[in-house]
């Protein structure tokens, strides 16, 4: 199943939560919740069990703006680097974007994932 290696690190990402709060950890997990995102083909073949390939999704030009927004938030939030994520792209989110979007800065900041 080409999801296999994205289940497996959500799992891994929740799994180290439950030793104290990880902001990036959190971050992470909340994209990976988000299927029309996690549950592409195009982003599953660069996620592992150790990992997601932040270059390479970032780097795929295929992404919606919306799309490539949230993989580059997860990715400046994991490794502290700019990957493009222009926060003037806010403002044009479909709603259920937003809504991930928002849950990946709160998770970040408290290293809690929502609900």
């Amino acid at each position: 199943m080409p999801d296999d290696g994205v289940a497996a690190l959500r799992e891994n990402l929740a799994r180290s939560l439950q030793g104290g709060p990880w902001g990036e950890a959190a971050a992470v997990a909340v994209l990976l919740d988000f299927k029309p995102i996690a549950g592409n083909p195009r982003f599953a073949q660069h996620v592992s069990r150790n990992g997601a390939g932040w270059h390479a999704l970032t780097g795929d030009l295929t992404w919606s703006t919306a799309e490539r927004f949230l993989i580059a938030t997860a990715a400046g939030l994991w490794g502290g680097q700019a990957y493009g994520a222009d926060v003037y792209w806010v403002r044009f989110l479909p709603e259920d974007f937003y809504a991930v979007w928002q849950a990946m800065i709160t998770a970040s900041r408290t290293g809690v994932l929502p609900g």
